[in-house]
């Protein structure tokens, strides 16, 4: 995940992937003297690169700063496409996977979110509750308004949850 809050490997992710040099997959991506690169094609066809590609730097082990880029599922599908063979199959059934494993870490905090937050949720409709009684509302309001509060944090309550009377008693403030 990288600080613009989208979901990258690094090219040095890819090059172990690919069993390749990192420097193979930076001469894609940024050209040669005699060879345009993957970006530049990109960038001169009008294409939003950062979509696929976003430039950045890694320390090595030295602490000398490298040139390297954050490559965005988008990226990946892109890059798999123009690798052939049997590396261009096994990073692509490795890609596949670590963006998986994101997605599923990413749903794992969603749903740990939610989870913090279902006490807020109960203080909220307890408050709701509580007012809406002061204010004379009727159950079935009550009810319809708790309702739509837990569907929002998908909370799924049943579709008789709410029982609407068949009738109810006219009041004049009814007539205005």
């Amino acid at each position: 995940m990288n600080n613009l809050g989208k979901a990258t490997i690094t090219t040095l992710e890819i090059a172990e992937m690919m069993e390749v040099p990192h420097g193979d997959i930076l001469k894609k991506l940024e050209g040669r003297k005699d060879r345009k690169g993957y970006i530049q094609i990109m960038t001169e066809g009008q294409m939003s690169v950062s979509d696929f590609f976003i430039s950045s730097t890694y320390r090595d082990s030295s602490g000398k700063e490298n040139k390297c880029y954050e490559v965005t599922k988008l990226g990946c599908d892109f890059l798999a496409n123009k690798f052939t063979g049997e590396k261009g199959v096994i990073f692509t059934s490795r890609y596949v996977k670590r963006f998986h494993d994101m997605e599923n870490v990413i749903q794992q905090k969603v749903y740990e979110t939610k989870a913090t937050s279902l006490g807020e949720v109960a203080s909220y409709t307890k408050e709701m509750d509580r007012r809406m009684e002061k204010q004379g509302s009727e159950p079935w309001k009550i009810c319809e308004a708790f309702k739509m509060v837990s569907e929002q944090f998908g909370i799924v309550l049943p579709e008789d949850f709410t029982k609407i009377p068949d009738y109810r008693q006219m009041q004049l403030a009814d007539y205005k």
